[in-house]
């Protein structure tokens, strides 16, 4: 193609053609800026495209994440209703507004309340999009407001979860050598198996007796106190397990809303 150029422009100057010449030279500048323009845009088409496959791929990380974290809440939900439970029975003990003793019940409501039960709700993709300068890149509004909402939400509930670890780990100083090795394992073993509902607890015999349980827990006139504040906490949590289930939902139809838009 060039030697078919290059051979007209020879024809033209040796015919002393010089204005169809001066024609084709601009004719020829035309074609190589149109080209240029051309190449441009197929660049541009080209990398809207590329980011546009990043978006997409962003919006279902994010989709996942958020499905991971539901499916997290509500394991967490399930064993925070027997922690609310247990903590209340020790409480109830502790008041003496049992008619009935559990012994075993009771072991298992002092020893489970030492537990933290604490759960993580940061979310990996969003992290990734903020520390890269990429936030800007979710073009949805309503997505980028939720997504900041959520992140400012975490901190609030890490700090909640900050002002509970010293009574935890004050109630586990004050319950620490009541129950003999064995049965903290036993029990602590078998933290996700709910009490009375699953088979193991059938054939437990705890080593501790039940006269030793039910005097040191009395003997122990701070605990009463400590218990309630732990109880307030593991109430609470469960209606904000509850909230935060349903914005995960939320958050997880609003990026499917996008995802169907960006397919159209």
């Amino acid at each position: 193609m060039l030697h078919f150029f290059r051979k007209i422009r020879r024809d033209l100057l040796a015919e002393s053609k010089f204005f169809r010449y001066l024609k084709y030279g601009a004719g020829e500048i035309i074609l190589v800026v149109i080209g240029i323009l051309i190449a441009i845009q197929v660049d541009k088409w080209n990398e809207q495209r590329k980011e546009e496959d990043m978006y997409r791929n962003y919006l279902v990380r994010l989709k996942t994440d958020y499905e991971e974290k539901l499916n997290m809440l509500e394991e967490v939900e399930t064993s925070g209703q027997e922690l609310v439970s247990m903590t209340r029975y020790l409480t109830d003990f502790l008041n003496g507004k049992l008619n009935s003793l559990d012994t075993l019940k009771l072991a298992i409501s002092m020893e489970k309340p030492s537990g933290m039960n604490k759960y993580y709700l940061s979310i990996p993709t969003y992290s990734e999009l903020s520390s890269t300068g990429r936030l800007d890149m979710i073009a949805n509004d309503s997505i980028k407001y939720r997504l900041n909402g959520w992140h400012e939400y975490v901190k609030f509930r890490n700090g909640l979860q900050d002002e509970v670890t010293p009574w935890i780990a004050k109630y586990r100083d004050l319950t620490r050598n009541i129950l003999v090795t064995e049965d903290k394992i036993l029990i602590n073993d078998s933290w996700w198996r709910p009490y009375p509902d699953h088979p193991i607890w059938d054939s437990v015999n705890l080593e501790t007796s039940g006269r030793k349980i039910i005097k040191e827990l009395s003997e122990k006139p701070d605990i009463l106190g400590l218990l309630n504040d732990i109880l307030v906490f593991r109430t609470v949590e469960q209606t904000l397990l509850k909230s935060e289930k349903q914005q995960c939902l939320e958050n997880i139809k609003l990026i499917e809303s996008e995802l169907i838009r960006l397919t159209k």
